[in-house]
């Protein structure tokens, strides 16, 4: 293997290196709905509706 392409491995083997740890090092995207507290609550709300519904009533009632 001539000196050339031994350079040219070691240098795309350091970009790769160097931009897999851009990316695992990036902290997690916002969400949509991290700025919407409310809503999240109002999604609540609606799922414990839902579930009142969808569950088994008690024996004897």
């Amino acid at each position: 293997m001539s000196k050339h392409n031994l350079m040219l491995i070691i240098a795309v083997a350091v970009a790769a290196l160097a931009i897999g740890r851009l990316v695992v090092s990036r902290g997690p995207t916002p969400s949509a709905e991290s700025g919407a507290p409310a809503d999240q609550n109002e999604a609540a709300k609606a799922a414990s509706r839902a579930m009142t519904f969808t569950q088994r009533k008690a024996a004897g009632h």
